[in-house]
């Protein structure tokens, strides 16, 4: 791990700062793990993936979705490809506009809150520092597999956006590209966005929209999303902290989804 990664590194409750540090098992693996001795925090790096919260801890809305993800993510690209098209919306088009709202400048530390399967990493440009959060395993493990073929030097870690793994003003850009609209708390995760972005970041979210829902929930696997009773689905406008700037809410691609972008003030 480099120095300049382990300088931002957090635990996600506490905020306390963390070290590296290697352990021998019996069985003669070595392990390693993020710690705070003072804290008696201790979280392991499974498959050179931090891992900030188990199965064990996750509760509510994010319990149940992760469990979704986990279950399709061998096919989840696919699937985003196959409820595209059906809507009339190219993925690589979206996808591409959407990075492009971004603004990423050379050298600029990215962060993606729920970085998924990856399906952004070849649109981001080459010389960003990229960091990517995910709370689903099995999406981390389909991106983590993809990265050999990528030119871009790519982070991962396991955690909630409830509760970012980072430290104050660590981030030039901070996005959220779908997912929101299933998460337990929206208002604390866009609190966090905020918190870890530096002075004059801009942050940008991203999701489908209540039409989206109605046109997918009985189309097989896709349904697993929306099949079932939970919130109205609307852009989180009101949970943007006051004093933020730039902001601006619209809908796109004739109402299929939602886009909210702002900055933090310098």
């Amino acid at each position: 791990m480099l120095a300049e990664t382990l300088a931002i590194l957090r635990s996600p409750l506490e905020r306390a700062p963390l070290e590296l540090t290697t352990e021998v098992a019996p069985a003669g693996e070595i392990r390693q793990f993020l710690t705070n001795l003072r804290h008696g925090l201790k979280f392991p790096i499974r498959d050179g993936i931090p891992i900030f919260i188990e199965a064990h801890e996750i509760t509510g809305l994010n319990r149940k979705f992760r469990g979704i993800y986990d279950g399709w993510a061998p096919f989840y690209d696919l699937l985003s490809r196959v409820g595209l098209y059906i809507l009339g919306v190219s993925e690589k088009r979206l996808r591409r506009e959407f990075v492009e709202t971004l603004e990423i400048k050379p050298g600029d530390r990215v962060l993606a809150t729920s970085v998924g399967t990856g399906a952004d990493l070849p649109l981001i440009p080459a010389d960003a520092d990229y960091y990517g959060l995910d709370l689903s395993t099995g999406m981390l493990n389909v991106c983590r597999k993809k990265l050999p073929k990528l030119d871009l030097p790519v982070k991962l870690f396991l955690g909630q956006a409830e509760h970012l793994p980072f430290s104050d003003q660590a981030f030039d850009v901070v996005y959220q590209m779908g997912g929101i609209n299933f998460f337990s708390d929206q208002g604390k995760a866009i609190r966090e966005m905020v918190r870890v972005a530096k002075n004059g970041a801009k942050i940008v979210i991203m999701d489908e929209t209540e039409k989206v829902a109605r046109a997918l929930e009985r189309v097989p696997g896709i349904s697993a999303w929306f099949n079932h009773a939970q919130r109205p689905i609307i852009p989180p406008l009101a949970l943007i902290p006051e004093g933020m700037e730039q902001v601006e809410s619209s809908e796109l691609y004739n109402g299929l989804a939602w886009r909210l972008s702002f900055r933090k003030p310098l």
